[in-house]
């Protein structure tokens, strides 16, 4: 049951694996099993995708409620004395269903640790940070920008998003859709780009990635992304990527980011340590 909320989350059984910390023989057979037992398909492919099937869908809500009720049946066994309060703050790429289930395991397990949660961009989490409004932050920073005390998370590929039929300004000019005006992306393509003699001019700034992607898509300009991101909307499980493609050779290929955890202290405390414990376990991937 585990495995195939999983997959629905993820979007597809070799995504499921890494998080599960199994081999995608493993997540398949075992999906082959329950579909044998229920004597129905749980999966159908559509456009060369794997989906689930109505039988599936209709599965995955028992699914869903039965790991619920098995992970805080476990929970109220193990329930710590651990007490406090921890302000969270996330970027919107890690606000998924699988972060949303972590936070819940968290006050779960820990019921008396008063745990709040804010989604903003990586320059105003670290402004929180260091202003003490919020205790650990999830952030993305370029690797260069990694500081001693961050607890990585996974590294991602970034890339230049283009609608297709966007077409190269001969003035040497970059269209360029930012997320805010503090955009760290932003800052990161003003520089490489003058170093090829291009300049960037935001024409649109939006603080949503789906905002971002559909402005791209209509045309307006270019954006940068997470690799991830594209191919969430080709796996149609945001949205979808008609009108979009992906540029690896005109413009500058931008440094690989990673995620990390990082403390308003520099050092975690025991709740922040207890929540980080259960982020590695089921979201995201330690290199």
């Amino acid at each position: 049951m585990r495995a195939l909320t999983v997959i629905a989350e993820t979007g597809g059984i070799t995504r499921a694996a890494r998080r599960l910390n199994l081999s995608q023989s493993a997540v398949s057979h075992k999906m082959k099993r329950l579909e044998q037992k229920l004597n129905r398909s749980l999966f159908v492919r559509v456009d060369g995708r794997l989906s689930l099937s109505a039988d599936g869908e209709r599965l995955l809500a028992y699914a869903r409620r039965m790991v619920r009720l098995h992970d805080e049946a476990y929970a109220s066994f193990h329930q710590s004395d651990l007490a406090g309060e921890l302000r969270l703050g996330i970027t919107e790429d890690v606000t998924a269903p699988g972060m949303a289930q972590i936070l819940s395991s968290f006050s779960t397990s820990f019921p008396h640790v008063a745990l709040t949660s804010r989604v903003a961009h990586t320059p105003e989490l670290v402004r929180w940070l260091q202003s003490g409004e919020i205790d650990m932050a999830l952030i993305e920073v370029f690797e260069s920008e990694q500081l001693d005390g961050d607890h990585a998370l996974g590294r991602q590929q970034v890339v230049w998003l283009l609608a297709d039929d966007f077409i190269h300004d001969e003035n040497r000019t970059i269209p360029f859709v930012a997320y805010h005006r503090d955009c760290f992306y932003k800052a990161w393509a003003e520089q490489a780009l003058a170093g090829i003699d291009y300049s960037l001019r935001v024409v649109f700034e939006c603080p949503s990635i789906d905002g971002m992607v559909n402005a791209v898509r209509s045309g307006l300009g270019v954006g940068l992304v997470n690799l991830d991101v594209f191919e969430q909307l080709q796996s149609g499980r945001r949205g979808d990527s008609r009108g979009l493609k992906i540029d690896r050779s005109f413009l500058p290929q931008p440094p690989p980011i990673q995620h990390v955890a990082r403390f308003s202290s520099g050092i975690p405390t025991q709740q922040m340590d207890k929540l980080l414990e259960l982020i590695k376990q089921e979201l995201l991937t330690v290199p």
